[in-house]
This record gives structure tokens, sequence and C-alpha cells, in this order.
């Protein structure tokens, strides 16, 4: 896309995001359009995660991308996950073959009302390497059966970051 005040410049294609509901269901509570979002901090190690059948209905699974299992210890360690001003306590399981959130998540699931098609992006803010601290993840929110694939293959790096407009 041109501007005519510069030089070309590509922008991303930007397109709107609604819930994906099965038939019959109704959009959770907390689900509106005035929620409010908040960017990434910058600098910090994330990754997205498109929610399927797996993470949001039994068994309640997430497991954590290949590429983000060198930033995490490779034991079981106090997580708490942060969105909406609320936490929620868990463990991550860095000591199983898949590197997953234990059985707590299926709350942060429910409470968030999260639905097969929503994205959640998961900042570290804290903890990870070998320090025996506990895992701090600031988790954002994006509703939205419409969210197209390619976005779960970035924000790997601060090079290829999602764009949010």
């Amino acid at each position: 896309m041109q501007s005519s005040a510069g030089p070309s410049r590509k922008t991303p294609d930007v397109c709107t995001v609604k819930p994906k509901l099965e038939p019959g269901e109704e959009s959770p509570p907390s689900v509106g359009e005035d929620q409010e979002t908040t960017p990434l901090t910058g600098g910090r190690p994330f990754f997205t995660a498109i929610m399927a059948k797996t993470h949001v209905h039994k068994p309640y699974q997430l497991v954590f991308p290949a590429h983000f299992h060198r930033r995490l210890p490779a034991r079981r360690t106090a997580t708490v996950l942060r969105c909406g001003g609320r936490s929620w306590i868990m463990s991550y399981c860095g000591d199983t073959r898949l590197k997953r959130l234990d059985g707590a998540w299926a709350d942060f699931a429910v409470d968030n009302g999260l639905l097969v098609g929503d994205a959640c992006v998961f900042e570290l803010v804290s903890g990870g390497g070998r320090a025996r601290e506990e895992l701090v993840f600031e988790v954002q929110v994006l509703r939205g059966g419409g969210m197209p694939w390619e976005l779960a293959a970035k924000g790997d790096t601060d090079d290829d970051p999602i764009v949010i407009v």
C-alpha cells in the first residue's frame, strides 16, 4: 500500500474478528464489543495459540509450542496467568514430554468464555530460564472465529510482530 506522504510501506491487512459459535450456542457474558484490549509491552517473549476444541472443552489442554520451550524451565513450576485484571494460579508442566499447563487451565478457559477460534497471546512477564521463580504470563484474548491462521505463525520475534489496528 502506498501513501502520498512518503515512500512505500507495507501495512498489514485488517480484518474484523467475530466470535465463532456452535449452533445453538450463545455468546458468553464476558464477550462484548467494548471489551478492552491492551497492547503487548514489547521486548518480552510471547507466543500465540488459536483455541481448538481441546483447549476449550474436555480435556482442556494447552500445550506450549516447541519454539517456546527454550525460554521455560524443564521442571514443574508455579505459574500465574493474568488477564483482564484477574489472575489464575496453575502449574507449568515442564517435566513432561508435552510442555503444558495443568488442569487449572480449564478454569481460565471457562472464566474467560474462550471459544474455538479465539486467539490467546501469552506474553512472558517474569520467570523462565534457570531461576526457581514462578512464571507469570500476561494473556491477551482476541475473539474471533475469523482469525486468519497466518497470525499463529507470527509473533515469535520482535522482527515478525502481530500488528493489531
